[in-house]
């Protein structure tokens, strides 16, 4: 099996050569990327890196590392770093968008224990080679895998950071994005490294501490109000059913809908966007599909008289399930307000199976907003590797920090014309 190991340590490097065999190759990935990888070896005694490349590799690692893991020593991530997330990211999506899949593996040499995980994709942009978590259009939210091996001591990350950036050295920008400053109760230790910046939207989670119905009333009068009015219009229309998709028959058709109700919602203009397109067709279907056996992945209707006027889709991981589609009928149902009645529907569906942590994504809707949920910051990490990127790594970092100072807007404008944005 084709990887890269470095290793920490204060005494320069020393280059070993090494082959990848991957699923594709970098002249298909990146046209003019060598098929030919280098391997260095930084010699010490905390951190060993291994890089796995391509999409059999990178599974196959991610695959073994977890595995592996005892009842002690979990692997701990979001979602959209789940084995089941990545299996569908990098053989459906990775492929269609030109990028290569990278897995980065830390391991604390003397215990021999992971410390974390990276699972990124390599991709051109303009002139620069770009390394970036797994995203590809599709997840809320990029972060690290971590292992047992804590990197709570800012020494000791910042020496894995070091080995990281070492065994990134083939590309000239790491662009880490969209990442929670906790994964699953545990802190995000990239969140401690230079380069930090705000990111232009925030997550949005919510816990349901008793009962769906008082959770309704401690929204306020006017919710509980508008619900109760909702379910009486919606009984006038005929017999309601709010189940989930199942069976491959029920899935197809319900995510059929869920693709003509969003896109009826759309603008023209807007409607050519990633959801349409087949290779986001394919990947979020099949996220449906093989995510069901597993209870990974949801897909739920709420029909009327037979008519489906609300879909919703989402995964679940480690006890938090995550919206990340929801499509209505129109405008002719909106005095009902079916989207709110499908996310309260589902609510009702997971904390009667005993889960209480929800995130309904990035974004700042109205929808989000009127159910309270907590507005959680999320953070980018924009690190040049080569002068050619220092531009665009600054623009970056600057218009972050622009979010939270309006003073510095025009300086982050000038630095877009230098950086191309």
């Amino acid at each position: 099996m084709g990887r890269a190991v470095w290793a920490d340590g204060p005494h320069g490097s020393g280059c070993v050569p090494a082959m990848t065999t991957a699923t594709f190759s970098h002249e298909t990935m990146l046209p003019d990327a060598s098929p030919k990888r280098r391997a260095s070896w930084w010699r010490g005694p905390r951190f060993l890196v291994e890089v796995f490349d391509g999409a059999d590799e990178a599974l196959d690692a991610l695959e073994a590392v977890q595995g592996g893991m005892t009842s002690n020593g979990a692997l701990t991530s979001t979602g959209f770093q789940s084995l089941n997330w990545l299996t569908v990211l990098y053989e459906e999506l990775a492929p269609a968008q030109r990028a290569m899949p990278r897995l980065v593996v830390v391991t604390e040499r003397n215990s021999g224990e992971v410390a974390m995980i990276l699972p990124l994709v390599i991709k051109k942009k303009r002139s620069l080679r770009v390394a970036r978590f797994a995203d590809l259009g599709v997840s809320d939210y990029g972060a690290p895998i971590l292992g047992p091996a804590l990197l709570s001591k800012s020494r000791s990350m910042r020496r894995a950071w070091r080995a990281v950036r070492q065994a990134l050295r083939d590309v000239d920008l790491i662009r880490l994005e969209n990442m929670p400053a906790e994964i699953a109760g545990r802190p995000n230790p990239l969140l401690s490294r230079a380069g930090i910046a705000p990111a232009r939207n925030p997550g949005h989670v919510l816990h349901i501490a008793a009962s769906v119905n008082e959770f309704i009333e401690s929204r306020g009068e006017g919710f509980s109000t508008d619900f109760v009015h909702a379910l009486k219009l919606l009984a006038k229309e005929g017999q309601s059913r709010f189940f989930r998709a199942t069976t491959p028959e029920d899935i197809a058709r319900a995510y059929s809908v869920l693709e003509e109700q969003q896109a009826a919602r759309q603008p023209v203009r807007e409607r050519k966007s990633n959801s349409t397109e087949p290779a986001f067709r394919q990947f979020y279907e099949r996220v449906a599909m093989d995510g069901s056996d597993v209870e990974f992945g949801y897909l739920f209707q709420l029909e009327v008289g037979g008519e489906a006027i609300a879909t919703l889709f989402g995964i679940l991981h480690e006890g938090r399930f995550t919206v990340l589609r929801v499509g209505d009928a129109g405008e002719t149902w909106n005095d009902i307000g079916p989207a709110r009645l499908i996310l309260i529907e589902m609510l009702r569906y997971f904390v009667d199976r005993g889960i209480r942590d929800f995130d309904l994504g990035r974004g700042e809707a109205a929808l989000t907003a009127s159910f309270g949920a907590l507005e959680v910051p999320l953070f980018d990490l924009i690190v040049a590797r080569d002068l050619a990127a220092v531009p665009r790594a600054t623009f970056h970092r600057v218009k972050g920090r622009a979010r939270k100072n309006q003073r510095l807007r025009a300086f982050a404008r000038g630095l877009a014309r230098l950086g191309g944005g």
